[in-house]
C-alpha cells in the first residue's frame, strides 16, 4: 500500500504517555491523502500482479490493522485506488472515513464517492470484536448503504463465483443490508432494495437474461436450527399486481433441500425466471398476464434425477396473448403443477373473453372453457400436449386435442392436432382468423361474410410451425379439414352479387379446397346447387360448376348494367325473356405460370361454358314484335361465344322452332335467330292491334331470320328481320286487295331493319301490295312517321311529309268494311295522318254492287272524311275524333237503290263502322226501283246492341217515323207510324198492288223478332193497327204488278165472289172507314177487321204469311142489319161490331137471321169464298 497525503495531523495522549513515558498517539488524521492498496503488494518479493487482488489487498489490510494498538484514524477526503486484476486500478472518492480500536473493539464507519461504473455513493458501517488477523473468530455488525448503485459493476469488484450467479448483471438502484455473524459465522441479514432495471444471466446455456423492471421490498435472511429461512415482505415491481409479492424460502444447512413459497407474482415476472431456466420453452412467443398466488416448490436433491423438484400454484386474473397481441384470451384461472421439467395446466374460464386485433376489432365474451395441458421440457426440446380443450357459449363450441413439440437441435415446433367447431357464427371466425390466415386457407373470400353459421367443422393438423409458410408446405404435412356453412351471406367481389342463404360444404387437403353448394341466392339468382375446387397457391386449375335458377328479366336487367360480363354470355343481354330460367355454369380458370405470384394482368384467360335452359319462358326479341311463349331449349355459351342452339316454343298461336347462333356480320359478332312456324291469323291479328272481327281465319307457315348485330360506340344495338310465308291456309273476308281463298298462295314478305330508335319497313304481298314506312320507336312501341303503300307491284317512295298514302286500283272495295278499317287505322297511334286515292271497279255495299267508283279519304288524330263518286251511288262520311251520341258520324247519301227491303239496313251497317253514334241521311232511297222518298235516321250502337231513333222517311204521298232497339241475345223492338195521303200510291210504292184508295191512311204497330235472327214474316211477333178513310176498293189486275196486301182481305173477299162484268173488273165498293187490327205471331197474322161503307162488312179469322192462304170469316150487313147508331158511337171498332153481332145472335129468332155470311179460303192469288152456313 501506497499513502501520499499533503497534511496529516496526529493527536497524542498526554495522559498515556505521562503515565507510560512513550509516545502515545490517540488520533491520527490525513487530509486529502492518496492511497494505493495494490502498490505494496505488486512491490511485494515473490508477488505477482495478477495475484494483487481481493484476497492479497484484504489479508495485508487484516495484517496491518493487527499490529495497530488502537486509537482514531480519520480521513478528511482523498482518493483510494483499489486493484482490480487485469485491469486498471479502480478509484474511489472517499468524502470522510474513520477507524477506531479499542482492545478488541472495533468501530469503523465510511462515506465513499463511487466511481460511474460502480452507482453513486457508499456508506459502510462495522462494529465488531476480534482479531482481524482471525476472521473466523470475530462477531460483530455489518452496514452497508449504496446509493444508486450500478450493479453490472460490482460482479468485476466481488469477484466472487459463488456470489456472482446472485449478483445482477445490469441495473441500478439502492441498497440496505444490515448483518449480524459471530464467531465469523453470518447469523441473520435484513435489508431493503429499490432498483430498476435489473437483469440476471440465465442458468442455463442460451437461456434469455431475467429482467425485472422495477423492484423494491425489505427482506429478512435468518437461521432456524441448521437451516437458513429467506423471507420477504411488500416486495414490488414493475408487473401490474393485485398485492405486494411476499416470499418465504427455506434452505437445509447442507443446501440438498430447499422448500418455498411465494405470494402473488406477477406471471410475466414468473415467465422471464421460467424462460432463463428452460429458454427452450416457447413462452417468448406469448404475452403472459396474470397472477400466481400459492406459488410453493420443494427442491430435494436426494430425490431421483427427474422427480428432485416439485411445484404448484394457482393462476388467478390469467390472459394469454400473442406476442404482438394480435388475439388475446382473458378471464381466466389455472391450477399449475408439475415435477422438474414436467408440468400440468388445468385452465378454467366461465366468463372469458377473446379480443382480436383486427382492422375492424373482434371481440369474444361469455365463453366457458376448459383444458389441460401437459408441457415438458427435456433434453434441449419441449412437448405440448392436450387431450381436452373445450370453448363453447351458447353460440360456439370448440374442442381441441393435440401436441405441439420441438427438438433439441433448433429446428422448427411439429404440431400434430385436431380441431371441432359446431354451431359458429361464420363471419365471426372469419374476422378472428383475419384477411392472412383466410389466404393462407385459399378462403380470402370468407372475408366478406356479412352472416352465416358453421353448423360444425373439423380440422387436422400433421406437420412443421412455420408462421412465414403455408401449414402444407414442409413434406410429410397434412393439412385437412371440412365444415358446414348454413344460411351464409358473401358479400359480392364486383361485379358479381351477393350471395345469400347460402348453404355449402368445405373440404380442403393441403392447398387443395372443394366446395358443394346446396342452396343460396345471388341477387336475382337462385342457386340451386354448386360445386368449385381451386389452389390456395394458384398452382393449379380453379374450377366452377354451378346450377342457378332465376327470372330471365331481372336477371337480363342485372346482365345489361354490368357489361363488363357480356363477354361470358354475347348477346343474351339484349333479349327480352320472362320467365323461369335454369343456368348450367362451369368455369376452369387454368393456373397461371408461377403460381399466385403471377401478376394479374398475365393471368390466364377463364375456360367458361354456360347452358341456359329455357322452360316455358316469353321471350321477345326486339321491341315491337310479339313475344313467343312457352320456349323450351338448351342456350349454350362456351369460350365466349354463343353455340349454335334449338330452341321451340308458341307463337302467334301455333307452334315455332328456333335456332340461335352467332356469326360475323360486317366485321362485328351478330346474334342470329332462325325462325320457322305455323302462325294463327286471329293471333297475329291480335298482337298487330287489330280487333278479332273474323275477318281472318286460319294459319299459316312462316320462316324468318332476325339478325341482332351489337350498336357502335355512341349507338345502341341494330338488328334486321326478314320474315316470309305464302298465307296458304288463310282465308281473308278483308276487303280486297286483302281478300283470299284457304287454298290460294299469297306470298307475304316483311323486311324490317332498325337501331335503337329508328327503322325502316318494306313489305310485299304478292303482285298486290307494296309498302315502304319509316318508323320511329316510342317508349316500348314504333310509330310509323311516314309512309306509302301501293296497290300495285312496284315498291313506293317514302313521302317527304308525315303521312301515310294509300293508293292504287282494286277490283272490289267493300265499303263498310273499308271505313272501319280506315277509322281503325286513324285510331292507331302508331300511325300518322293517313291518306288515300282509290279506283274501284266494283263498290260493295251489303248485298249491292256499284261499278266503276272512285274513293278519297283522310285520316288524323282530329278525326277523317270519305267521298265516293258512282254512276249509282255518291256520298261522304265524316266524323270527329270521338264519336259519341253528342258528337255522332255523320253518314250522307245523295242516292240509295236498295232493291230489297234488308238493303236499307245495310246502310245502318255502313255508319254502324263509323262508332257509336251516327247520323244517317240518304236524300233518294229506292227500293225496287221505285223511289221512297228521303231518309234520316240517329243510330246508336252499344257494346250489347243497338237503337235507331228519329228515323223519319219522307216520300211524296207518305210520312213514315219510327224507332228500334236490338238487345244482343235478345229481341228487336220497333214501333212505327206511316201516315199516307194517297193509299193506292203508298200501297203501289211499297211493292203492293193497288186494291185499294184512300185519301188519308194510317198504319201504326209495335213488332219485335229474335236479334240473331233477319227480319221476316216467320219470326215476327206483335201487333198492328190499320185506319183508312174515304175510300174505296178495286181489282186491280195482276198485271199491275206487287203483290197484294193479304191483310186488307176485303180486295180478297169481292174477288172470291167472281162477281165480275164483262171486263174482267170487279165492281167497286166505296167506304168511309176501314180498322183492322192484327195480331202476329209464328207466320200467322190474327185479323179483326171492320168495312163501313156501301156494305157494312165484319171478318174475323187469319192469314197465313208464309204459306199466302186465308182462312177467315166475314159477315156482310145490309139496311137494318148493319150497326145502330148508338153501337156506333162506342167505336165502330171489328170488336165493337163483333159483340154487337153475338148479342143479336142471342136474343133474335132465326127468322132474323138474314144476313149472309161467308167463309174466305184458298191462296192470295185464287181467293176462294163460299157460305158460311
Amino acid at each position: 500500500m501506497l499513502l501520499r497525503a499533503p497534511r496529516l495531523v496526529v493527536g497524542l495522549d498526554t495522559w498515556r504517555m505521562l503515565r507510560s513515558g512513550e509516545l502515545a498517539v490517540a488520533r491520527i488524521t490525513l487530509v486529502e491523502p492518496d492511497i494505493d492498496l495494490g502498490t505494496g503488494a505488486a512491490l511485494r518479493p515473490g508477488a505477482h500482479r495478477s495475484q494483487a487482488g481481493h484476497d492479497s489487498v484484504l489479508a495485508a489490510g487484516a495484517r496491518l490493522l493487527a499490529r495497530w494498538r488502537g486509537g482514531r484514524i480519520e480521513l478528511e477526503g482523498g482518493t483510494l485506488h483499489w486493484p482490480m486484476p487485469g485491469a486498471l486500478p479502480l478509484t474511489v472518492g472517499v468524502q470522510h472515513a474513520q477507524l477506531r480500536r479499542l482492545a478488541e473493539l472495533w468501530d469503523a464507519d465510511v462515506q465513499l464517492l463511487l466511481p460511474a461504473s460502480l452507482g453513486e455513493s457508499l456508506h459502510l458501517s462495522v462494529q465488531m470484536r476480534g482479531d482481524p488477523a482471525e476472521p473466523h473468530a470475530m462477531s460483530g455488525s455489518l452496514g452497508f448503504d449504496g446509493r444508486r448503485l450500478e450493479f453490472g459493476g460490482w460482479r468485476e469488484v466481488i469477484r466472487d463465483p459463488g456470489a456472482e450467479r446472485y449478483l445482477p448483471g445490469g441495473g441500478l438502484g439502492n441498497l440496505e443490508l444490515h448483518a449480524e455473524f459471530a464467531d465469523g459465522r453470518l447469523l441473520r441479514a435484513d435489508g431493503k432494495v429499490l432498483a430498476e432495471g435489473l437483469a440476471w444471466r440465465g442458468p442455463a446455456v442460451a437461456a434469455e437474461s431475467l429482467g425485472i423492471g422495477r423492484l423494491r421490498g425489505d427482506w429478512q435472511l435468518a437461521r432456524r436450527g441448521e437451516a437458513w429461512r429467506l423471507e420477504a415482505h411488500a416486495l414490488e415491481s414493475g408487473e401490474r399486481a393485485p398485492a405486494a409479492v411476499s416470499a418465504s424460502v427455506d434452505v437445509a444447512s447442507d443446501a440438498e433441500s430447499a422448500q418455498g413459497r411465494v405470494e402473488s407474482v406477477p406471471l410475466p415476472l414468473l415467465a422471464a425466471v421460467a424462460r432463463s431456466f428452460a429458454p427452450q420453452l416457447p413462452l417468448g412467443q406469448l404475452s403472459l398476464e396474470g397472477v400466481a398466488h400459492e406459488l410453493s416448490f420443494d427442491w430435494n436433491a436426494r430425490r431421483p434425477a427427474g422427480e428432485r423438484l416439485r411445484t404448484s400454484a394457482r393462476l388467478e386474473e390469467l390472459s394469454i396473448a400473442s406476442l404482438s397481441h394480435e388475439l388475446t384470451l382473458t378471464g381466466l384461472t389455472a391450477q399449475l403443477s408439475g415435477v422438474d421439467a414436467r408440468l400440468t395446466l388445468d385452465l378454467h374460464g366461465e366468463r372469458a373473453q377473446l379480443h382480436a386485433v383486427r382492422a375492424e376489432p373482434v371481440s369474444l365474451e361469455g365463453l366457458v372453457v376448459a383444458a389441460r395441458f401437459a408441457l415438458a421440457a427435456e433434453h434441449g426440446g419441449w412437448q405440448l400436449r392436450t387431450d381436452e380443450l373445450a370453448i363453447s357459449r351458447p353460440d360456439l363450441a370448440l374442442a381441441a386435442s393435440g401436441t405441439l413439440a420441438a427438438d433439441g437441435t433448433g429446428g422448427k415446433p411439429r404440431v400434430a392436432a385436431h380441431v371441432a367447431l359446431k354451431q359458429a357464427d361464420a363471419v365471426l371466425i372469419a374476422k378472428l382468423l383475419g384477411p392472412g390466415a383466410l389466404a393462407a386457407l385459399g378462403a380470402a373470400s370468407a372475408a366478406q361474410l356479412s352472416t352465416g353459421r358453421i353448423e360444425n367443422a373439423d380440422l387436422e393438423w400433421r406437420g412443421t410451425v412455420d408462421p412465414a409458410r403455408a401449414p402444407w408446405s414442409a413434406a410429410g404435412s397434412v393439412f385437412r379439414g371440412a365444415f358446414e356453412l348454413r344460411d351464409a351471406s358473401l358479400g359480392g367481389l364486383d361485379p358479381w352479387p351477393q350471395l345469400e342463404h347460402l348453404d355449402a360444404h368445405l373440404e380442403w387437403r393441403g392447398p387443395r379446397v372443394h366446395a358443394a353448394i346446396a342452396a343460396g341466392q345471388a341477387g336475382t339468382f337462385t342457386l340451386a346447387g354448386a360445386s368449385a375446387e381451386w389452389d390456395a397457391l394458384g398452382e393449379r386449375p380453379t374450377h366452377l360448376a354451378a346450377r342457378l335458377t332465376a327470372s330471365a328479366q331481372p336477371a337480363l336487367a342485372w346482365l345489361r348494367a354490368h357489361r363488363e360480363l357480356a363477354a361470358y354470355a354475347p348477346g343474351i343481354e339484349d333479349l327480352d325473356l320472362r320467365g323461369d330460367t335454369r343456368l348450367d355454369v362451369d368455369v376452369l380458370v387454368p393456373a397461371a405460370a408461377g403460381g399466385s405470384s403471377t401478376r394479374a394482368n398475365h393471368a390466364p384467360r377463364p375456360r367458361t361454358r354456360i347452358n341456359a335452359v329455357l322452360d316455358g319462358v316469353r321471350l321477345r326479341a326486339v321491341v315491337g314484335l310479339p313475344p313467343i311463349d312457352a320456349l323450351h331449349g338448351t342456350l349454350g355459351f362456351a369460350g365466349g361465344h354463343l353455340q349454335p342452339s334449338q330452341l321451340s316454343g308458341q307463337w302467334l298461336g301455333g307452334p315455332v322452332a328456333l335456332s340461335v347462333a352467332e356469326r360475323r356480320d360486317s366485321g362485328a359478332t351478330a346474334l342470329t335467330i332462325a325462325g320457322r312456324g305455323l302462325a294463327e291469323t286471329r293471333q297475329a291479328l291480335l298482337a298487330a292491334g287489330a280487333s278479332d272481327d273474323a275477318m281472318l281465319e286460319g294459319h299459316a307457315e312462316w320462316t324468318a331470320l332476325l339478325t341482332l348485330l351489337p350498336g357502335s360506340e355512341g349507338s345502341g344495338l341494330r338488328w334486321r328481320v326478314r320474315a316470309d310465308s305464302n298465307l296458304i291456309g288463310v282465308a281473308s273476308r278483308l276487303p280486297e286487295p286483302f281478300a283470299k281463298s284457304e287454298s290460294v298462295p299469297l306470298p307475304l314478305r316483311v323486311e324490317l331493319q332498325a337501331g335503337a330508335d329508328t327503322g325502316q319497313l318494306r313489305l310485299a304481298l304478292g303482285e298486290r301490295l307494296r309498302a315502304t314506312v319509316a318508323l320511329h320507336r316510342s317508349g316500348e312501341l314504333w310509330r310509323i312517321e311516314r309512309g306509302a303503300v301501293h296497290l300495285a307491284s312496284t315498291a313506293p317512295s317514302l313521302p317527304e311529309e308525315p303521312v301515310l298514302t294509300l293508293e292504287g286500283r282494286i277490283s272490289r272495295l267493300d265499303l263498310p268494311a273499308l271505313l272501319a278499317l280506315w277509322r281503325q287505322a286513324a285510331r292507331d297511334a302508331a300511325l300518322p295522318a293517313l291518306r288515300a286515292r282509290l279506283s274501284a271497279a266494283q263498290l260493295a255495299v251489303g248485298a249491292r254492287t256499284y261499278d266503276e267508283v272512285s274513293v278519297t279519304a283522310e285520316a288524323a288524330p282530329g278525326g277523317g272524311t270519305l267521298e265516293l263518286e258512282s254512276e249509282g251511288l255518291a256520298g261522304s262520311a265524316s266524323w270527329p275524333a270521338t264519336v259519341d251520341d253528342s258528337h255522332p258520324a255523320l253518314v250522307h247519301l245523295s242516292r240509295l237503290d236498295a232493291p230489297q227491303l234488308g238493303d236499307g239496313a245495310r246502310s245502318a251497317g255502313l255508319a254502324a263502322a263509323l262508332g257509336p253514334a251516327a247520323r244517317l241521311s240518304i236524300d233518294d232511297l229506292e227500293w225496287q226501283g221505285r223511289s221512297l222518298g228521303s231518309l234520316a235516321a240517329q243510330l246508336t250502337f252499344r257494346s250489347d246492341g243497338f237503337d235507331v231513333g228519329e228515323a223519319r222517311l219522307a216520300g211524296e204521298n207518305e210520312d213514315s217515323h219510327g224507332s228500334l232497339h236490338c238487345q244482343d241475345g235478345g229481341a228487336c223492338r220497333a214501333e212505327f207510324s206511316l201516315d199516307s195521303r194517297d193509299a193506292a200510291s203508298t200501297l203501289a210504292a211499297f211493292g203492293f198492288r193497288p186494291e185499294l184508295a184512300a185519301n188519308r191512311a194510317r198504319l201504326t204497330g209495335e213488332l219485335e223478332w229474335p236479334q240473331a235472327a233477319s227480319p221476316s214474316l216467320a219470326t215476327l211477333a206483335g201487333s198492328l193497327h190499320m185506319r183508312l178513310e174515304r175510300g174505296v176498293t178495286r181489282t186491280a189486275a195482276a198485271a199491275e204488278g206487287g203483290v197484294p196486301l193479304a191483310l186488307l182481305t176485303v180486295p180478297a173477299l169481292t174477288a172470291g165472289m167472281r162477281a165480275e162484268n164483262r171486263d174482267g173488273v170487279l165492281p167497286a165498293l166505296g167506304f168511309s172507314r176501314l180498322t183492322a187490327d192484327f195480331e202476329l205471331r209464328d207466320g200467322q197474322a190474327t185479323v179483326d177487321l171492320h168495312f163501313d161503307g156501301d156494305a157494312e162488312i165484319l171478318v174475323r179469322g187469319r192469314t197465313g204469311l208464309l204459306a199466302h192462304d186465308y182462312d177467315e170469316q166475314a159477315w156482310i150487313l145490309r139496311g137494318e142489319q148493319r150497326l145502330p147508331a148508338a153501337v156506333r158511337r162506342l167505336g165502330p171498332t171489328p170488336k165493337v161490331a163483333a159483340v154487337w153481332l153475338s148479342l143479336r145472335e142471342l136474343f133474335a129468332g132465326s127468322a132474323d137471321r138474314t144476313r149472309a155470311a161467308l167463309r174466305l179460303r184458298g191462296t192470295w192469288e185464287e181467293p176462294m169464298v163460299t157460305s158460311a152456313d
